[in-house]
């Protein structure tokens, strides 16, 4: 049952009848013995201790609830039942009608009226009547009780009982009835007391009080709900009532919940921690534990301040400011509402550690890879990568959302590449790392090359491809001819190739250089191209030289003198050379004799040509002559094998084809003729 909270009542009355009341307090069905104290309610409370906590964190939550004020909220309906018997004489009649308006009065300081309340006198004796009937109005119930007159005549008890049940009228669940009934003696005899009781009973606690020694406790438990101390009281005259004020109005009026429970459902992003409900009194019981809430349940709450807590820990999602309770019901068999206030905590979710990794270098055409795969998330895990920011003329990203990223080089240049990565709290940071990607040269590769002697003043041409591996590069091209002159093409695409006419003879070297936009180049030569000149002249010489150590390869240690005659010249009209060429070095037992000439090249004071010949009368050589007319004349000549270019003689080792004979006669002359 719920009743009205008595507060605010005068201190003459608390102070003068507490320890009196103290003796007589039991506990009440619903309620406890002890008298309330007059203070401020408080209301149910709910609060989280720490406020903050980091992912995956716990926190205490407490729930409070006062019995006296939380769970007040049913009115109450109060009904007096006075004896007004000859039994009791006008002194007595008057003292119980002090203690009647005593009553009402500290009903009244405890809120009664004010929590929608209402209170009502009968007076019975032969009969019943009612001196008010239920009334919100404090002042016309005392002023009723002060004006009524006594009717004394016999102890008809039921007569009271059933006007009391008339004036509570029917039975309403949404209301508190109770009635004290004040007699001081036994009923009529026959009088159906224990019917009429039975019926008021069935919709209302009834207390009884006995003044003096003419009732027996059997007439008072038959009128009362219950039997014994809890619900009848006795005094030993009408003087006494007083003693019994607070007693009896805490016994009628301390607030209490019949079956109260609380039930207990936690938000989303928070667990219960397993065993860690408590609450602080006794008969306590907590039940329906899930990992989302329980229930806690006791058979009473009255006057009495309950504290629950229970620990909750963060599931890991989400973060930031999150309510502890889905909800927090509560419920009674009187239909209370309690409303707990909302309590939240604050999560601190780290965010993850985005680490790209070292910069790096590649080469255009490249790939090098992006490790991400050191990034991490110091309270929970990495679930997503995204890398991005590569600069389409630089580079391109392959497999963007994985740890581990494939960077593919393009063009030059220095590019920034940016990881971002996302935790299982959708939290993300982020991180670059440079990618400098390297120019590479172009390769440039001559497919056709001046082969055969050209005459001077002829078309003589090259022709070539190239490949970058720089995709976006552009290009262009310069050809050096080697006759001082160049030839610069701006922009080019392969294949390449150039056409030249040399106006003097001479064995050039023609230069090919491909460059690419980014300052990168290949350069390849086509070395040894014969430019002669028909009336250009002939060249004749004869002697001896002295054949260095190493010219000699079958005997690296040979030398001495080496014997030499030759003659070679174009013939009107012809465009390959003609003459004879002998050549002996008697430390090598190698004796070489020209077969014929391929071409013949006079150039000032120098004088080279190249033809094939026999060594020692087997076929299957080569040769080259270099000769200057000088001072002092110089001779080169050079022996191959014609297959595979074995070098089978060379006076002037390692030196290039074309390069200026370094070696003097020791005897002899070499003659340039004119044209």
């Amino acid at each position: 049952m719920h009743a009205v909270t008595l507060h605010g009542r005068k201190p003459a009355h608390r102070n003068r009848l507490l320890l009196a009341a103290t003796a007589f307090a039991v506990a009440l069905t619903g309620a406890v013995a002890a008298a309330p104290t007059a203070s401020a309610a408080p209301a149910p409370g709910a609060s989280a201790s720490p406020t903050s906590v980091n992912r995956f964190g716990v926190s205490t939550v407490t729930l409070t609830l006062d019995g006296e004020s939380s769970t007040q909220s049913t009115p109450t309906d109060l009904v007096l039942v006075l004896d007004e018997s000859g039994s009791i004489d006008s002194g007595e009649f008057s003292q119980l009608r002090n203690f009647a308006d005593d009553v009402v009065e500290a009903v009244a300081d405890d809120g009664l009226f004010a929590n929608g309340g209402r209170a009502a006198v009968v007076g019975f004796s032969t009969g019943a009547h009612t001196v008010i009937g239920l009334s919100a109005d404090e002042t016309a119930v005392r002023n009723a009780i002060t004006s009524n007159p006594q009717a004394t005549g016999t102890t008809c008890i039921s007569c009271g009982l059933n006007q009391a049940n008339t004036v509570l009228g029917p039975n309403d669940p949404a209301r508190n009835q109770v009635v004290i009934v004040i007699t001081d003696g036994n009923a009529n005899g026959g009088d159906p007391t224990a019917a009429t009781a039975a019926s008021l009973q069935g919709k209302a606690t009834v207390f009884a009080v006995g003044v003096g020694d003419s009732v027996s406790q059997s007439t008072l438990e038959t009128i009362a709900s219950g039997p014994g101390s809890d619900n009848t009281f006795s005094v030993g005259g009408f003087g006494g009532l007083a003693a019994l004020l607070e007693t009896l109005v805490a016994a009628v009026s301390v607030p209490g919940a019949t079956n109260p429970s609380i039930a207990v459902t936690l938000a989303a992003g928070w667990n219960l921690v397993p065993g860690s409900i408590t609450a602080n009194l006794a008969g306590s019981s907590i039940g329906a534990v899930t990992v989302d809430g329980f229930t806690w349940s006791r058979a009473n709450l009255a006057d009495e301040d309950l504290v629950i807590t229970y620990q909750i820990k963060h599931e890991g999602a989400p973060c930031g400011p999150l309510p502890v309770n889905s909800s927090v019901v509560y419920d009674d068999d009187e239909n209370a509402v309690v409303n707990f206030p909302p309590v939240s905590v604050n999560v601190n979710c780290l965010p993850p550690v985005a680490v790209a990794g070292p910069d790096k270098t590649v080469a255009e055409g490249s790939a090098v890879t992006l490790d991400g795969s050191g990034s991490h998330d110091p309270d929970g895990i990495v679930t997503s990568y995204a890398w991005s920011g590569a600069d389409a003329g630089i580079g391109t990203l392959s497999n963007p959302s994985s740890a581990v990223a494939t960077y593919n080089g393009l063009d030059d240049g220095a590019d920034a590449v940016a990881l971002t990565v996302t935790d299982d709290n959708g939290l993300t940071d982020d991180d670059s790392t440079t990618v400098t990607v390297q120019n590479v040269a172009p390769v440039l590769t001559l497919t056709t090359c001046p082969i055969q002697p050209n005459a001077v003043n002829t078309d003589v041409s090259f022709a070539g491809t190239f490949t970058d591996v720089g995709t976006l590069d552009t290009h262009s091209l310069s050809v050096n001819w080697g006759d001082g002159s160049t030839t610069p093409v701006p922009a080019v695409s392969s294949p390449v190739g150039a056409t030249h006419q040399y106006t003097a003879a001479g064995i050039y070297d023609i230069a090919v250089t491909v460059t690419d936009d980014d300052g990168g180049s290949d350069t390849e030569s086509c070395g040894f191209v014969v430019v002669y000149d028909p009336d250009g002249g002939f060249v004749t010489g004869g002697g001896w030289i002295d054949s260095p150590a190493g010219a000699y390869p079958a005997d690296p240690t040979a030398t001495g003198r080496a014997n030499f005659g030759f003659v070679s010249k174009y013939k009107k009209g012809a465009s390959v050379p003609t003459g004879s060429t002998e050549f002996q070095f008697k430390a090598g037992s190698l004796n070489f004799h020209s077969n014929d000439y391929q071409w013949l090249v006079v150039a000032g004071s120098k004088a080279i040509y190249k033809g094939t010949g026999t060594i020692n009368g087997a076929g299957g050589y080569s040769f080259m002559l270099t000769a200057t007319d000088a001072s002092p004349d110089r001779f080169r000549i050079r022996i191959w094998q014609t297959a595979d270019s074995t070098v089978v003689y060379d006076n002037q080792v390692g030196a290039a084809d074309a390069a200026d004979p370094t070696t003097a006669l020791s005897g002899g002359a070499i003659v340039i003729h004119k044209g």
